[in-house]
């Protein structure tokens, strides 16, 4: 059998993840069937193995084999071999018994034929989900002796792997498939012939330590029972934040700070600005015009989600924490979008300090009939930050997006619902938790030097160990490690950024790159951040 690199990679990712989780518990004891339900007629215990289905004699129908519990998020692991030509099995997973019939529904990892490693809707939608790329599972499938089958349930998310190679990564788009059931061991019908299983083991995953779905660039995380909308931001210390404006030229005029948290009843932001003269003299329809937030928002499910069109289950607008240069929070509608949502319960709560302001935003579900807030679902968003110095709007920063979110949904980030923010949710999130930025200063008393820039997140600092900054050429080679330093520029707020410098020569135009890593207090890497790339531009007073 050959080894890829996909193999040895994922064995380390097991390694360090079981490390850190309870110990699997084995569902096969290699004697008996004692807690298994089943047609026993088709399903026996031989050399330690749960055996399926027989060679001298066809199987009439689909015969399953079920533990008594139900599952939800879960690894599972086992061995598995097939015996005889054509034959054809696989392993139910969230799924039931059809009551009177011998039929299982619900999702099936493939096994057999062209269906390996895919993933098969058992007599639901009887389709496959998710096809595996045979050719590159041939380098690694044993189709007559035992290989290793691992099924992660996480979510709405699905992994599949045969030794060690992934052959998907499925996340389920319908909300009204269930995600929880029986795990299964099924022999087709058909040609006469045996699936053999064994080393059978399941770890279940706490519903809240559920993976990010695949495209996540953010979370929000879940809001305490206090809630209040006053200004005051306190409620969002734990919140996942994220830095604005922190490489600006007038640094303490412009930097910011979002924060997005959620419950059943609604989602939440926080805003806090760095800004001595913060004011709007906007009417209340045009609020975009001076200081505040411009919030685009997308809860529509299935192939709605993220278009290119605004519409019904998405709003783009303002909310701002200023009437002139005193304190009023408002909130107002996109022109042309003001039939987006009934704005039930909206609110805005606003304060001054002394550096600047803090606002709070509710946004409730209610607003959106066709989404239902749950645990690790996805939205999408992106928050703008405008800032006019007391006059029109002259500067605008976008968290997740570029100024393309102002045209399309399809430009907002994916945001997932969770409990808390994980360490293991950096490598997704580490661009919009910490961007960074490479300038060389205009007037220099040395010989020409750069300095790379990264924001630190205010409620996630005290995790980071140390940053480094590596200078590679097109080629991924390195051309240089510099250790940055951290800053603090405005300690109310917990305002920090990393700096480090270098010679020019590590930084011809078009010939090197720029990488920041960033690593924990024990020295693991938590995650790897590049410039933006934004390459749309804002149309003249748009």
């Amino acid at each position: 059998m050959k080894i890829n690199a996909n193999v040895i990679l994922f064995c380390s990712l097991a390694v360090s993840f079981l490390s850190a989780t309870a110990e699997p518990v084995s569902l096969f004891d290699g004697k008996t069937l004692e807690g298994w339900n089943g047609n026993y007629r088709y399903f026996r215990i031989e050399d330690g193995a749960i055996v399926g289905g027989m060679l001298h004699k066809r199987i009439p129908r689909n015969e399953f084999l079920t533990p008594e519990k139900e599952y939800s998020n879960f690894e599972l692991r086992l061995k598995f071999k097939l015996v005889g030509p054509n034959v054809n099995a696989g392993i139910q997973f969230r799924s039931r018994r059809i009551p009177e019939h011998h039929e299982m529904i619900g999702y099936q990892a493939d096994l057999g034929q062209r269906f390996w490693g895919s993933l098969y809707d058992e007599s639901r939608r009887r389709k496959i989900l998710a096809q595996a790329n045979m050719d590159e599972l041939s380098k690694v499938l044993d189709k007559d002796g035992w290989n290793d089958y691992v099924i992660s349930c996480e979510g709405k998310r699905i992994q599949l792997w045969i030794n060690g190679y992934q052959t998907l990564d499925y996340t389920e788009p319908d909300d009204a498939i269930e995600q929880t059931g029986l795990i299964g061991l099924q022999i087709h019908s058909g040609t006469a012939g045996e699936a053999w299983y064994k080393d059978i083991t399941i770890e279940e995953l706490p519903e809240s330590r559920a993976a990010l779905q695949p495209g996540v660039r953010g979370v929000a995380t879940r809001a305490p029972a206090t809630m209040k909308i006053d200004g005051d931001l306190s409620e969002f210390k734990d919140a996942f934040g994220a830095p604005l404006e922190y490489f600006h030229p007038q640094l303490k005029e412009r930097a910011a700070q979002f924060f997005y948290m959620w419950d059943e009843e609604a989602f939440y932001a926080g805003l806090r600005t760095l800004d001595s003269k913060p004011a709007n003299h906007a009417p209340d329809d045009r609020l975009w015009e001076g200081d505040g937030v411009e919030w685009y928002f997308d809860t529509r499910r299935g192939e709605d989600f993220r278009n290119r069109e605004w519409g019904k289950g998405s709003v783009h607008c303002y909310w701002v924490g200023l009437n002139g240069d005193t304190v009023k929070p408002r909130f107002c509608l996109r022109p042309g979008y003001l039939d987006a949502i009934p704005k039930e319960g909206v609110e805005v709560g606003a304060r001054r300090t002394d550096v600047g302001m803090e606002v709070e935003f509710k946004l409730p579900w209610s607003n959106f009939p066709g989404f239902t807030a749950r645990l690790n679902e996805v939205i999408a968003l992106d928050s703008e930050l405008c800032y006019s110095d007391g006059e029109e709007r002259v500067d605008r920063s976008f968290t997740f997006g570029s100024p393309l979110s102002v045209q399309q949904p399809a430009s907002l980030g994916k945001v997932q619902l969770v409990d808390d923010f994980l360490p293991e949710y950096w490598k997704a999130c580490g661009p919009i938790l910490a961007p960074i930025r490479c300038d060389t200063a205009w007037t220099q008393t040395t010989l020409p030097r750069v300095t790379a820039y990264m924001a630190i997140p205010p409620n996630h600092s005290e995790v980071i160990g140390r940053v480094l900054f590596r200078v590679v050429d097109p080629y991924g080679s390195m051309l240089g490690d510099y250790i940055g330093t951290i800053e603090t520029f405005e300690a109310a707020g917990n305002f920090q950024r990393v700096m480090a410098e270098w010679p020019s020569d590590h930084a011809t135009p078009g010939a090197q790159s720029l990488l920041g890593i960033i690593y924990d207090k024990e020295g693991n890497e938590l995650a790897r951040v590049v410039p933006r790339m934004v390459s749309v531009g804002m149309r003249q007073g748009y």
